[in-house]
């Protein structure tokens, strides 16, 4: 980080939380693509502790403030909402708000949380989103939109990967041969599995070796939903498999090897699971509904959007040149611009 000069206005994008944390990752990979943004880059509460990230915002002096957030990266909803205050009553503070509420999670939790996202987008002088479809649930928060900051919609980045132009495996299946339908990101309820698993249960019906694997590892606290997943994969006959954490090298190999890359999750409101199939080359089959409507209009041939899983996996594995990105897909916005706009945004206050 670059001191600011004497009487200058001191900006600052500020990187709250566990390096581990996902918001945390995708901040400093944004921080990353734009030197002029990485020179205004503070990292606070980097040993992972919700008290230390706090007190870093406490103690921080700027003038205006790029924030990346979501209501438990700085402890509870409610400590999220209090240091986000603070900071507030003495910087301009633009908030980039990731996971943002909706009522599919769950009437309580999402009073909750609601409640904690209205407040902060009151205090705020600015707020980012990452989709039309995420404005739309953070409007719903609201019980005066007009008292809330303004809202910028900055979509996820997403551009091609090092392995996008490699040449393709040979796809199909040798006659009767295994397939396996793969899902991306961490195994927790909302993620679609179950329906993943019906669908190649609905293959195998029709003759074809189905097999599911989720490429990535399971959230901690739903240890008890992988064993329910497996045990409706085994009521079904589908092979289930779960890789794990895996390194870079080994996470390319295994979304070229999918043979049919789903998301199914049909509340997301913007995902980086999508976006990862993206920038391995692949074109994912995903559940219809707002967001991924949002994705295909916005990079139209990136995405096959389905209401029956098994169907389009069937017309996957028939011409599996439909689970590859045509060269003309245009990817985007790349890590450089959107770093450009967060920059921006944050110039502005």
């Amino acid at each position: 980080m670059i001191p600011a000069a004497p009487g200058a206005v001191v900006r600052r994008h500020v990187v709250a939380g566990a390096p581990s944390h996902g918001v945390v990752i995708h901040a400093e990979r944004l921080a990353a693509a734009l030197p002029a943004l990485a020179a205004v880059t503070e990292r606070v509460g980097a040993d992972g502790a919700a008290d230390a990230a706090r007190l870093g915002l406490d103690a921080l002096a700027a003038d205006a403030v790029l924030l990346p957030l979501t209501d438990h990266l700085l402890g509870t909803s409610a400590e999220a909402v209090e240091a986000v205050e603070r900071l507030a009553r003495r910087s301009r503070v633009a908030v980039v708000l990731h996971d943002v509420p909706q009522p599919e999670e769950g009437q309580a939790r999402w009073r909750r949380r609601r409640d904690a996202y209205a407040r902060i987008a009151c205090a705020a002088t600015a707020v980012v989103v990452s989709s039309d479809h995420e404005a739309a649930l953070l409007r719903a928060c609201l019980d005066d939109p007009a008292s809330a900051a303004p809202v910028t919609v900055l979509p996820l980045p997403v551009e091609p990967g090092p392995s996008t132009g490699a040449a393709r495996p040979e796809a199909a299946r040798a006659e009767g041969g295994r397939v396996e339908l793969g899902v991306l990101g961490w195994v927790h309820p909302g993620k679609g599995l179950g329906e993943v698993v019906d669908a190649a249960g609905d293959l195998r019906d029709r003759g074809v070796d189905a097999a599911v694997v989720n490429v990535g590892d399971v959230v901690a606290d739903h240890v008890d939903h992988l064993r329910e997943l497996e045990r409706r994969a085994a009521a079904r006959g589908v092979p289930f498999r779960v890789t794990g954490y895996l390194p870079d090298d080994a996470m390319a190999q295994a979304l070229a090897a999918v043979d049919v890359p789903v998301a199914a999750h049909r509340h997301i409101s913007a995902s980086g699971s999508v976006n990862s199939w993206l920038s391995a080359g692949r074109r994912p089959v995903v559940v219809d509904g707002t967001y991924v409507r949002e994705v295909a209009r916005r990079m139209p041939g990136s995405v096959t959007v389905t209401h029956d899983l098994a169907a389009a996996a069937a017309a996957a594995l028939d011409d599996p040149s439909l689970t590859w990105l045509a060269p003309d897909v245009v990817l985007g916005p790349s890590w450089r611009e959107s770093a450009q706009a967060h920059l921006d945004l944050l110039e502005s206050l």
